[in-house]
């Protein structure tokens, strides 16, 4: 004989349902004390008058649902996720069981999997309200940009700087580097340029690199005409206007990127033992870069994009340069970080004394020297060369008088 047990819910559910089919309560009033449609009360109700309170009693219930995975393939799904992708988030460890493993369950059999195996927890933080700004309506429009340091392969700490379109969520570029300088966030933001166009603003933080801030300098300039930093520099000649956060919330676009990015990019590179700097970057631009943007970017609200295409007339090479100013010494030579440079004559003119004259130093370490419009032709003289330089006539009479006192000191 079948034994069918009830529970609270049911008995309750089954003595309304009795109430209505005793005409003591009304259709609409068993929908209100059960939080069910007065359509179900009715369905309820026809099953109720034909089986009684089995009536009450889920379909399923004692039965194996149709989509249940089978207990083998549990234990592969759990084995694999304690061998190789431990720590993966739910959604992450879904993709990469489908794709890599052939093995596919929905997000929610999979949490509850693991969460009934004690690998994963509840999370236990409170929910907090959020207000988030608008995206902007056009691709292009404005790109936030920050670095993040952590220890991304085997506990080696290193630096990633990444950007982020603010109307898709696109991640166009991003790089990893040994430090957080001038030159490497100019090497990132050049190739942004060189990949997808001239952006209208960039937003950052209030990092020395980006914008000089001296407030806590008892040499505070009073007018605050600080020249602009190198990398201020290059946006003013590409016609970028760059923004400064006043927080880390306000370029909260950017800090859930890295956020995800310390998610996945580092349980990524984990699972394919990447530790070397080159190898991260080779994966970062060909394998994961382009299946993240796959997933998380969406269309922008306008489809014209605001990314300006570079002019054939521009020289990034010579944009993305620490540039500094120096004066041509009169024998045609410059000091520039402890070298000497010699200038040498062209067409135009034979001496350089005097002149002001801009030094580029570019991404790859070269030396330029331009004079308005111009490039200088110049060589290097290294340190021994300048004792071998003819000295002037107060030297040679110095030099011979010196020469004539020891004479006489040998003839005495």
């Amino acid at each position: 004989m079948e034994v069918i047990t009830l529970n609270p819910k049911e008995v309750t559910r089954y003595r309304v349902i009795k109430g209505v089919i005793d005409r003591k309560i009304s259709n609409s009033e068993a929908a209100t004390l059960l939080n069910i449609s007065r359509r179900q009360v009715i369905r309820i109700k026809n099953k109720v008058k034909r089986v009684d309170f089995k009536g009450v009693v889920h379909g399923n219930r004692g039965r194996r649902p149709k989509l249940a995975i089978a207990d083998e393939t549990k234990k592969t799904i759990l084995s694999l996720y304690q061998s190789s992708y431990y720590g993966f988030n739910v959604t992450h460890f879904g993709e990469f069981l489908e794709e890599v493993h052939g093995i596919g369950v929905s997000r929610e059999t999979l949490r509850k999997l693991l969460l009934n195996s004690g690998l994963r927890t509840k999370s236990k933080s409170p929910p907090r309200h959020r207000s988030r700004r608008a995206r902007m309506p056009r691709s292009g429009l404005l790109v936030q940009m920050d670095s993040s340091e952590h220890p991304w392969m085997g506990g080696r700490s290193m630096w990633l700087i990444a950007t982020i379109d603010d109307a898709t969520g696109e991640v166009p570029y991003a790089l990893f580097v040994d430090s957080d300088s001038t030159e490497n966030n100019m090497r990132v933001i050049k190739k942004l340029v060189e990949r997808k166009g001239i952006p209208t603003g960039l937003y950052t933080d209030g990092a020395s690199h980006f914008i000089t801030k001296r407030h806590y300098s008892y040499r505070v300039n009073l007018k605050y005409d600080y020249a602009p930093t190198q990398i201020q520099r290059a946006l003013n000649e590409l016609g970028v206007r760059l923004i400064i956060a006043g927080s880390p919330q306000a370029k909260g676009r950017i800090e859930r990127l890295f956020g995800t990015l310390q998610d996945r990019l580092l349980k990524e590179l984990r699972l394919y033992k990447i530790s070397s700097l080159q190898k991260a970057n080779h994966y970062l631009h060909n394998k994961f870069l382009p299946k993240f943007n796959k997933k998380f970017s969406i269309p922008p609200k306008d489809p014209e994009t605001a990314w300006r295409t570079i002019p054939k007339e521009l020289n990034l090479d010579s944009i993305f340069c620490i540039k500094e100013q120096r004066t041509v010494r009169a024998d045609n030579t410059i000091s520039y970080k402890n070298r000497i440079f010699q200038i040498l004559p062209n067409k135009y003119r034979i001496s350089f004394a005097k002149a002001q004259v801009t030094v580029e130093k570019r991404l790859d370490d070269s030396i330029h020297i331009k004079y308005k419009d111009q490039y200088l032709n110049y060589k290097e003289i290294c340190p021994d060369e300048t004792y071998g330089t003819k000295p002037s006539s107060n030297t040679l009479v110095f030099n011979d008088l010196i020469t004539s006192d020891i004479f006489s000191l040998h003839q005495g």
